[in-house]
């Protein structure tokens, strides 16, 4: 298994990047907007879980120069969560700052999340 050219690299690290920001984001958006007390546990809790393997994805990645598969599965799983957990809410209760501002996170773990696994696994099988 080889690891990745230069310039694709700086773009996979910068991919691994804004899933780490991504997972912090969605910690911190329930906390400022002042959501109500369940939403704000579930979601900084799972976040923080989330962040453990955002964190270790990109440590890998840089140090070995190749995609972590379980952790970017995980961190997709996690921008899923981040996606769709809101909408288990009262979004009049949550309000739009924690609904909108989680789901965006979500959406950017889970984007570049993906990105990194279809990375990950075609450069597997090259």
């Amino acid at each position: 298994m080889e690891t990745v050219p230069d310039r694709s690299r700086t773009f996979l690290t910068a991919s691994a990047v804004v899933v780490v920001l991504g997972t912090v984001l969605a910690v911190v958006t329930p906390l400022v907007a002042d959501a109500p007390r369940a939403f704000v546990g579930s979601i900084v809790t799972s976040g923080l879980l989330g962040l453990v393997f955002t964190v270790r994805g990109l440590q890998l990645f840089r140090a070995t120069g190749r995609v972590p598969l379980p952790a970017t599965t995980l961190s997709i799983v996690f921008g899923i969560w981040f996606m769709g957990a809101p909408l288990l809410y009262d979004t009049s209760r949550v309000g739009f700052v924690a609904t909108a501002g989680t789901q965006f996170a979500g959406l950017l773990v889970a984007a570049f999340g993906t990105y990194l696994f279809v990375h990950g696994v075609t450069a597997t099988t090259e």
